[in-house]
């Protein structure tokens, strides 16, 4: 009978020890899910737009790597839906600026983050003919596609982000 108490116990403490970590696992993935879409957002800009939008500006004439660079852009921004699933707004996670809006406008979210690969797409495609007028109209392009989320600035918020 000892032993049986014994083991009662022992199984108790187990499955109360993994019922504890799977709340904790829990808890900690839509943290997690926010700072790698963090991650991945901040990137955008030191990885991929600052280079167009230097050679927009004429502070660069490397239109040639833009292709390439465009392509890589695009398949992280396709990226960006996925990393928003239910459960990883201000309500789960605090240090987010996502709005409610992802998850209550979700077509519109994915029809924004679609224009800004498709555009991103688009600028390889024109950069890769070396017309450097077009590539400029169509960096152009690709900062209003940022606006319909972002609306701008850091600092201005936006249709799907809070202010800082």
């Amino acid at each position: 009978m000892r032993k049986t108490m014994i083991g009662a116990l022992v199984l108790g403490v187990i499955a109360a020890a993994a019922i504890a970590q799977t709340d904790v696992l829990a808890q900690s993935a839509p943290a997690d899910t926010v700072k790698t879409r963090q991650d991945l957002m901040e990137s955008f800009w030191p990885k991929y737009y600052r280079s167009f939008v230097q050679v927009a500006r004429g502070e660069s004439t490397d239109i040639a790597s833009i292709p390439e660079t465009a392509r890589q852009a695009s398949a992280e921004v396709r990226k960006i839906p996925a990393l928003f699933p239910p459960g990883t707004g201000k309500d789960a996670v605090a240090k987010t600026r996502a709005k409610p809006e992802i998850w209550s406008q979700r077509a519109d979210f994915e029809a924004a983050a679609t224009k800004l690969a498709d555009e991103t797409d688009k600028l390889g495609q024109i950069a890769a003919r070396g017309n450097l007028d077009e590539v400029k109209a169509q960096v152009a392009v690709i900062g209003q596609a940022c606006a319909g989320c972002h609306g701008g600035p850091t600092k201005s918020g936006g249709k799907f982000r809070f202010e800082e």
